[in-house]
């Protein structure tokens, strides 16, 4: 079998195997009382402005497989053979008392008692931080697995629902930033895809992470006293090296919080004047996404896993024989249970496509 390039297809083919799958294979829902969710919003731009942007023509009735038709038909136009997709991504406003100040993400935020499910959440966050509606020129195409936000030793804080959307219409709304994000961009999808036809193994030459102390994580009370224990145990537990997915940016493609301009602080940690730095939850979700967007055989390629684990790894030096011992449980118990059709069970892989045939 040939061995495929996944930077050569069409970037409308995962958009539309991405659809497929989120309506055939359900996602895992956590029960826990304290939930969030984002908006993952994709847009394909075309690669000759003048031509005739498609028209995308809803179904007659409601039903998913109805939905998944029209979309397999609005993604099919010739227009979108070389059209480029991009995911939208926000950094967050630098804040103190926020866990997630100055990181990479999607716009979305708390649910709320007036939030009917956690679409609404996504959206009504959406709407409220980048001013983008979502029930306008835009299809909701599904939801990705639950992400679990784990404080290190604390257990679960909180459950993000994360939601993927697909606009149908020619024009992007402006952007109206709140104070709570420091800027948008549109990121094209082949950056992305680039970890998939060039993986990056750990503490590789192309490997970049962000380093968090592991004292600092459990005992965040003595961080800024620093009592000679908590030095004394910071030498010796090293730090986490979380995986970074380095994401080009244009800047004809980036808006920027006119408000946020000189008042950047940590958050240049998570971004460069042409780069952001995407990790952990975010990083998770990103590779959810392409993990069921792949619209070809995965046997066609042989090195994929995922485009990043956000599985942390140990200080290279000091705990080399743990993180080996990690990986390879990592690898085969908790990998084989992601949302990856081809990777579960013989039953199960039938019964995926199953599905997927009962909405064609």
């Amino acid at each position: 079998m040939v061995t495929a390039v996944a930077s050569d297809i069409p970037h409308a083919d995962y958009i539309a195997q991405l659809s497929r799958h989120l309506a055939s294979v359900p996602a895992t829902h956590i029960g826990i009382c304290r939930r969030s969710a984002v908006a993952l919003v994709i847009r394909l731009v075309l690669a000759n402005q003048n031509q005739r942007y498609p028209e995308f023509v809803p179904p007659h009735d409601s039903t998913r497989a109805a939905e998944v038709q029209a979309l397999d038909r609005f993604l099919n136009a010739k227009e979108f053979r070389k059209a480029r997709a991009q995911l939208l991504f926000i950094q967050r406003a630098h804040h103190n008392q926020d866990p997630w100040s100055g990181n990479i993400g999607f716009p979305g935020g708390k649910h709320e008692a007036g939030d009917g499910s956690d679409q609404s959440t996504a959206e009504r966050e959406t709407r409220e931080e980048v001013g983008l509606d979502l029930s306008a020129g835009f299809v909701h195409l599904g939801q990705l697995d639950d992400s679990p936000a784990y404080m290190l030793c604390r257990g679960i804080k909180i459950v993000v629902s994360p939601h993927v959307y697909l606009q149908t219409s020619a024009d992007t709304p402006a952007f109206t930033l709140t104070d709570e994000v420091a800027s948008a961009h549109w990121i094209d999808f082949g950056h992305i895809l680039d970890r998939i036809d060039r993986p990056v193994q750990p503490f590789s030459a192309r490997y970049q992470s962000i380093e968090v102390d592991i004292a600092a994580r459990i005992f965040r009370a003595q961080a800024q006293t620093k009592p000679w224990w908590f030095r004394a145990l910071g030498a010796s537990l090293g730090t986490l090296h979380y995986t970074v997915l380095p994401l080009p940016y244009a800047t004809e493609y980036s808006y920027h919080n006119q408000r946020m301009l000189g008042r950047r602080g940590a958050c240049a940690r998570f971004a460069s004047d042409t780069e952001l730095y995407l990790w952990g939850l975010s990083l998770g979700m990103v590779a959810g996404l392409v993990d069921l967007s792949l619209p070809l055989a995965p046997a066609r390629l042989p090195i994929y896993r995922s485009v990043s684990s956000p599985w942390p790894q140990l200080g290279r030096w000091m705990w080399a024989d743990i993180n080996a011992v990690a990986n390879v449980i990592h690898n085969s118990c908790w990998t084989p249970y992601l949302r990856k059709p081809w990777q579960r069970t013989t039953n199960d892989f039938l019964l995926t496509h199953f599905r997927v045939l009962s909405i064609l």
